[in-house]
């Protein structure tokens, strides 16, 4: 009887191990990206859905967009007072505006932009037409580190979002846009915070003019590959590079002052962010005339 039993040799085995690893560094990169592809295309569903949710919006709201708090300007307001709050964010001043979603204590808005408290906000405006609180987060997008603009934890009812609403679109006539097809609407952000924000955001002025700033900010769109998936006031959504994105997408009609460059720009060329937007080099005093139905 031959009991002899054929077993793998050390050089075998290191053969079998050394492959393996080979093939591990082969495809783990590949997953990683199919699993990035899988975020972005998940995110991009997001924003088409944000999309259609504020085209639904309008058709019910005699062809106006979702407004952000328009009106709340208080007594006696001087040029740059907040038109467009961020909800429970202060203006330079300290000022609360709006719900204090972002403010202190959290308990002024327990439910973010949900709260029944929160002044008029695109989140809670076209949350009935999606009735999903998930499909407003990217994938890509973690919780805000700031325990002031971060979600509320444990409570499935109260709003969060990864995205932000363009403040040049916001209550206006869909059929007064000059190009739906190139305005955005929607754009991500870096993390997923309680507020219903927008940017770019117009401030009051005793003569009319309707300026906007917080167009240039290193935290807006760049998830993918240093971009972002936008939706625009046509319904369509599409992936744009951070720095292919033209300040004219974002309703800026005449000369834009760029604080980066220190100089004006024109808005129909010049892109709304020269640097890396992982440099995190925010430039808020970029601003200009910003009016997505005068854009030529």
């Amino acid at each position: 009887m031959n009991n002899n039993q054929r077993a793998f040799t050390l050089i075998e085995l290191l053969v079998v191990i050394a492959i393996i690893a080979i093939l591990a560094a082969i495809l783990f990169p590949v997953f990683a990206q199919a699993k990035a592809a899988a975020k972005k295309a998940s995110d991009l569903s997001n924003i088409k859905q944000l999309t259609t949710a504020s085209i639904m919006y309008l058709a019910d709201y005699d062809d106006f967009f979702v407004a952000n708090g328009e009106g709340m300007v208080p007594t006696n307001a001087g040029n740059w007072s907040t038109m467009q709050p961020w909800t429970g964010q202060t203006d330079f001043y300290g000022n609360q505006w709006g719900a204090g979603a972002g403010g202190n204590p959290p308990s002024q808005a327990p439910l973010g932009f949900m709260d029944p408290g929160v002044v008029q906000n695109w989140g809670r405006e076209t949350f009935p037409y999606i009735k999903s609180i998930d499909m407003m987060v990217s994938p890509s997008a973690p919780n805000d580190a700031d325990p002031k603009w971060a979600p509320v934890p444990n409570n499935s009812r109260a709003g969060k979002t990864s995205y932000m609403f363009n403040g040049c679109v916001s209550r206006l006539p869909q059929t007064a846009i000059s190009k739906p097809a190139d305005i955005v609407v929607f754009q991500s952000r870096a993390t997923t915070v309680k507020e219903a924000i927008v940017s770019p955001r117009r401030s009051y002025f005793t003569d009319g003019a309707k300026h906007a700033n917080d167009a240039d900010l290193s935290w807006a769109g760049f998830n993918f590959a240093k971009g972002g998936n936008y939706g625009f006031a046509d319904g369509h959504a599409k992936f744009l590079k951070r720095k292919a994105l033209k300040f004219k997408q974002l309703g800026f009609f005449e000369w834009v002052y760029m604080d980066s460059r220190g100089t004006w720009i024109n808005p129909d060329t010049n892109p709304t962010m020269d640097s890396d937007p992982e440099l995190g080099q925010n430039y808020w005093g970029s601003w200009g005339q910003c009016d997505a139905s005068q854009v030529p």
